[in-house]
């Protein structure tokens, strides 16, 4: 990075006018604009978390920072308040992960490292800058994604320069979801709708973009069932009271079952998922009814039915029941289908989203688990609403 792009404070480092004035004429394409003042400005959250991570040297800043903006552009000034997301390498995030996985007692013969860089947790910068750069050509990324104000991406950083959402919007502990009402889930699932349309039946396109080509598919899931039955052993060991034998046993048909039901994934029709939809990465205004979804750095290509499988493991209640799971679904899938103005099949769409069910069984919840023994992320009660959709969805 351009060493004139960062300074030394007494708070550590920040991002300096040359910085901003770079990204925003380029996301502009506006070479005479010009950034009078970039002053940082924490939040309260973020002051207190300044002791503890926030870095006193380096390339440049690492995590989230706010700022107050004053520009000029083509004659007129502007003042905006942004949010600059600034993040590590992708290698570094893969070794970073791959430590914690190993942490958490997930063992394999080959390193961790070698599985989840065949995962989703692959390319996490480029394609999460690709994606925000879709704002330019897709007015449901303008519409549900926090507007990009440009981006800085290299071989060691990554930064995106976002709009501002206070933190009356946001759902910080992912499992605070007392604003999750009924009207609040079908507006998520409108604006899934519309963003899954996008891209829906163009998977080929889609993998031509950088970082979207390590697509999953039946066979290299199946070349990947050491990790598979690694996270199950994992789960097994942690020995976690609210689970059972039965619930091992489960795990393990789940995972020899593989090249059965994503089989069936692999037939179906696809799009781009944003892959972590849980509400600490949707901010909502009941006010307003306006929904964000950010955080796209492990997007990828799935069914649509994806998101929504994992959204709904985190906010249905406790007593909900297959009509109510249903509603949530036809939601969803009327809405894609007129959307992308194609029919879209009840039955079909029902069993795609059990296959998901599966998939993210595996693939998200039985890593969580044994992190819940590490974190207490409290964890039950989405493994709970998990095996409950299962079973009334079969």
């Amino acid at each position: 990075m351009d060493s004139t792009y960062v300074k030394t404070t007494e708070v550590g480092l920040v991002f300096t006018k040359q910085f901003f004035q770079f990204c925003l004429r380029k996301q502009r394409n506006d070479q005479t604009l010009m950034i009078h003042e970039a002053e940082y400005a924490p939040s309260a959250s973020e002051k207190m978390a300044l002791a503890l991570k926030h870095p006193k040297s380096g390339s440049h800043p690492i995590g989230v920072q706010r700022y107050n903006l004053l520009f000029e552009s083509q004659g007129k000034q502007q003042q905006i308040v942004v949010i600059v997301k600034s993040k590590i390498s992708e290698e570094d995030y893969l070794k970073a992960i791959s430590t914690a996985f190993f942490q958490c007692g997930i063992r394999t013969t080959h390193p961790v490292y070698d599985y989840l860089s065949q995962l989703e947790f692959a390319y996490v910068n480029r394609k999460e800058a690709a994606i925000y750069a879709m704002q330019q050509a897709y007015p449901a990324f303008q519409q549900y994604l926090p507007f990009s104000y440009g981006s800085y991406v290299s071989g060691d950083a990554c930064v995106l320069v976002l709009q501002y959402l206070d933190e009356k919007w946001l759902s910080l502990d992912p499992f605070n979801i007392a604003k999750w009402n009924q009207r609040a889930i079908e507006n998520l699932c409108a604006a899934l709708a519309k963003m899954h349309a996008v891209w829906y039946q163009k998977e080929a396109e889609l993998m031509k973009i950088p970082g979207f080509g390590n697509r999953l598919d039946v066979v290299m899931m199946q070349q990947l069932m050491p990790y598979w039955l690694a996270l199950a052993d994992a789960v097994k060991l942690a020995q976690l009271p609210f689970l059972q034998v039965e619930d091992y046993a489960f795990h393990s048909r789940l995972i020899q079952d593989i090249p059965i039901w994503r089989a069936q994934i692999d037939t179906m029709k696809k799009t781009l998922v944003q892959n972590d939809c849980v509400p600490k990465n949707v901010a909502f205004s009941e006010n307003e009814r306006q929904i964000y979804v950010y955080d796209w750095e492990i997007a990828t290509i799935h069914l649509p039915q994806r998101d929504a499988v994992e959204f709904l493991s985190y906010v249905l209640p406790t007593d909900f029941d297959a009509k109510l799971l249903l509603h949530y679904l036809d939601q969803h899938r009327l809405q894609l289908a007129e959307a992308t103005k194609t029919r879209i099949a009840e039955e079909e769409w029902q069993l795609g989203f059990k296959y998901c069910l599966y998939d993210f069984l595996i693939q998200r919840v039985l890593p969580q688990l044994v992190f819940e023994k590490l974190e207490a992320r409290n964890i039950a009660n989405v493994y709970a609403n998990v095996r409950k959709m299962i079973t009334l969805l079969s």
